[in-house]
């Protein structure tokens, strides 16, 4: 059998997302489950978690999904919500590791409180769940000697913002960006270690239609419009998830260790911050 892969679905593949009630999370969660994955939905807000599995099962009477309510930032919830997928679903092929948080402010201005909350979600909730899904992943999917076809993927949400530390369009976010770069760091050191059975890859998203920046959908169009040349506009969670499935898939088996931009073209020609 060839070690490369003819078929380019998600289908009958268990995937966890983390982050999943709204935004981006959900947004990928609808994608997969129109391509017939089996999704875990893990958030740490319960009633908007049920209310995001009630909206998915509405459009996809079939997909067979669990609920999970647990906060990334602590690693006895992502641990919990890795055993609940492997005991409902017999095992784990892949992940969206996409849970994060936006707290602006100059490095010298940033509250503590808001500083601990940036690297408690954006980099120990990421160390968290590479630390407890690549083990199982590993279990599900056997040894390498399978080859592609039982490989495994995990996809990490980071920012374009991660491209641009030291520049200009990061200015007035320093702390998050750096958050973004450690993720964008440890997708290509962690897909080093654990090539060829796993794929890591992370998405780069710009200004995207969500609440994690709560401006009114007006005040949020004009600031996407002069971040984002390429179209003049926000990016939407639709968007990504396109990119975010494809990195999941078999159709990705040649990528891994990539920092996907989706950014509407914002890191090479938009506006900063301030």
């Amino acid at each position: 059998m060839s070690p490369i892969p003819t078929n380019t679905s998600n289908k009958d593949k268990v995937i966890l997302i983390t982050g999943a009630s709204a935004g981006i999370g959900l947004g990928t969660a609808q994608k997969l489950a129109s391509e017939g994955a089996i999704l875990t939905l893990f958030a740490r807000r319960g009633d908007k978690l049920l209310a995001a599995e009630k909206e998915l099962k509405a459009a996809y009477p079939n997909v067979k999904t669990l609920a999970v309510v647990g906060d990334a930032a602590k690693e006895e919830d992502v641990k919990r919500a890795v055993e609940e997928t492997v005991n409902a679903f017999g095992g784990i092929h892949g992940a969206f590791i996409n849970a994060g948080i936006y707290r602006p402010g100059k490095l010298t201005e940033m509250s503590n409180d808001d500083m601990n909350a940036l690297l408690d979600v954006n980099v120990k909730g990421v160390i968290y769940s590479l630390r407890h899904i690549i083990p199982a992943i590993k279990k599900t999917v056997g040894d390498s000697q399978n080859g592609y076809i039982q490989q495994g993927s995990i996809v990490v949400n980071s920012s374009c913002m991660a491209t641009a530390v030291i520049a200009p369009k990061s200015a007035g976010s320093s702390i998050y960006s750096a958050t973004k770069a450690f993720v964008n760091s440890i997708v290509e050191t962690a897909a080093i270690e654990e090539a060829p059975l796993i794929r890591i890859n992370s998405v780069m998203p710009g200004v995207v239609k969500t609440e994690v920046i709560p401006l009114e959908d007006e005040a949020y169009e004009a600031f996407a419009a002069k971040m984002q040349p390429l179209y003049g506009r926000a990016g939407t969670p639709q968007e990504i998830a396109n990119v975010v499935s494809f990195l999941l898939g078999p159709g990705a088996s040649f990528i891994s260790g990539t920092n996907v931009k989706a950014d509407g073209l914002w890191s090479l020609s938009g506006g900063s911050l301030e």
